[in-house]
This record gives structure tokens, sequence and C-alpha cells, in this order.
């Protein structure tokens, strides 16, 4: 066990936090900096070359936090996994864990409930239109029948903290309804859509909800458990106040020590 640096946990918005109550809930990263980097969201609709730079940036600024990123966003641990495939020197931190080794983590351990079933990955306008997440599942599970839905729209109400409701249309849209109405599983393939699984499931009561970031714990390193929980939240941007930020942070996490800061 691995007493050291704090864990640098990074997202382009709030969606983050999700990751972290799934740490913290498995007893992992009490001691933690979170990047809310609103400044490049909505980071989902950007561009490859725009999306490789935050991925370095990311990298650079994790490394003066601590030897261990969790990218806690799909969309640039999609691009990240791209550029390891192109096998472009990225890093040297000790330990990058994505979202999309947390992604075959879940397929790995949840091969039972995925056999043989409808399968909806769930994502932003990037990640739904890669193929990176249905190839990992056919490799895995060939008779799995795949489909996948951007759901940009939800994750900008969540984003921003915006209030919505189920009968908005504009938010939780036809497509996605209809998507839904005809799955057995869906894969909330994006940090924001867990935080709304609840009401998620209440809507669709026959659909399994599955959050890839529920199995981070099981890849990172142990470390030395710290008495009380601390949570270092940095805010890029004018989207949503570093004081929302940590207002939310609190309710969502269950928790008061946390330090906000830009």
């Amino acid at each position: 066990m691995t007493k050291s640096r704090p864990v640098f946990i990074a997202d382009s918005c709030i969606g983050g936090l999700s990751v972290v109550k799934s740490l913290w809930n498995a007893g992992d990263a009490s001691d933690a900096v979170f990047l809310a980097d609103y400044a490049i969201n909505p980071i989902g609709v950007k561009s490859d070359s725009d999306i490789a730079d935050v991925t370095d940036r990311w990298l650079k600024q994790a490394k003066e936090h601590s030897d261990t990123l969790v990218m806690a966003c799909n969309t640039l641990s999609v691009r990240y996994h791209q550029l390891l495939r192109s096998k472009v020197p990225v890093s040297d931190l000790k330990h990058i864990v994505s979202m999309v080794d947390c992604f075959k983590a879940m397929v790995q351990a949840e091969t039972a409930r995925l056999a043989n079933k409808k399968v909806l990955i769930i994502g932003t306008r990037y990640t739904a239109g890669q193929n990176l997440y249905p190839d990992i599942l056919n490799a895995a599970l060939p008779d799995v029948r795949i489909n996948t839905v951007a759901a940009t729209e939800l994750e900008r109400a969540i984003a921003r903290l915006e209030t919505w409701n189920s009968a908005d249309e504009s938010v939780l849209t036809g497509k996605l309804r209809r998507a839904l109405d005809d799955t057995d599983v869906a894969v909330l393939a994006c940090t924001c859509f867990p935080i709304v699984a609840t009401e998620l499931g209440f809507l669709f009561p026959a659909v399994t909800f599955l959050d890839p970031g529920a199995y981070c714990s099981g890849l990172l390193e142990k470390r030395a458990t710290a008495r009380h929980r601390k949570l270092h939240i940095k805010v890029t941007g004018d989207v949503v106040s570093a004081a929302r930020t940590a207002d939310f942070a609190k309710s969502h996490l269950d928790a008061g020590d946390i330090e906000c800061c830009i």
C-alpha cells in the first residue's frame, strides 16, 4: 500500500464527481484533486486536434499534483487510447486510468449481465460516434447487439447544473427515449449520466444501467486511507462558478472537507 501524493481526477465538468463518489464509496482516493475544466466544455463537439491538445494539457497538469491521473471523461479517454495506439509518447506519469480502462473492466466484470443482451451505449456526440466501445464489447461478447446514442443535450443540462424534468424533450430527446425503450442494458458512457442514474432508472425500470466509473477503484494502486477525506477542486472557465461547483460536490459526495479554487 502506497502513501503518496493525491490522486488527480480530471473532467470537462462536474460529471467526474460521479467517479470521485465511486472511489470514495470503495474507500479509495481519500486525498484527491479534481479538475472541472469548464473552459473546454462541451468537449464532445470539438475537433480531434482540440481534444488531443486538451489530453496533453491534462497529463501535464496531473504531473504537477500527483503521480496518478484518473481521466474521468469518456471523450478524452477515447482520444488518449487512440494516441496510445499510434505509439505517440504522451506522458511519463506513473499511473493513468482512463474511462476506456474502466469500460473494459466493466465488460469483464459484467459478462453474465451483458451476454445475449441488447446493449445501448449512451455518450456525447464524440463518444457515440466512435467505434471503440462497440469494438471492445464485440471482442468480448460477439453475441451482444449494440446500439449507440448521443445524449449531448442531457450531458449539457447536468454539466451546467440546470433544472430539467422527464417531460422536457429538449433534454431527454425522443431519440434517446426510443433507444432506451428498445434495450436491455444501458452503459452510461458519460460521467454526467450516473449523477441522474436514479431518475433514469425510475423512468426506464426495465433497463439495467451500468456505470463504467464504478469499476475505477479496482484499477488504482491502493494507498493508505486518510482519516478524513479531502478534495481540492480546481475550476476553469465561467460556465459554472467555483463556489457552485463546491456546493454541488459537498451535496453529491455528502462531504464537507472540500476546498475550491480557480
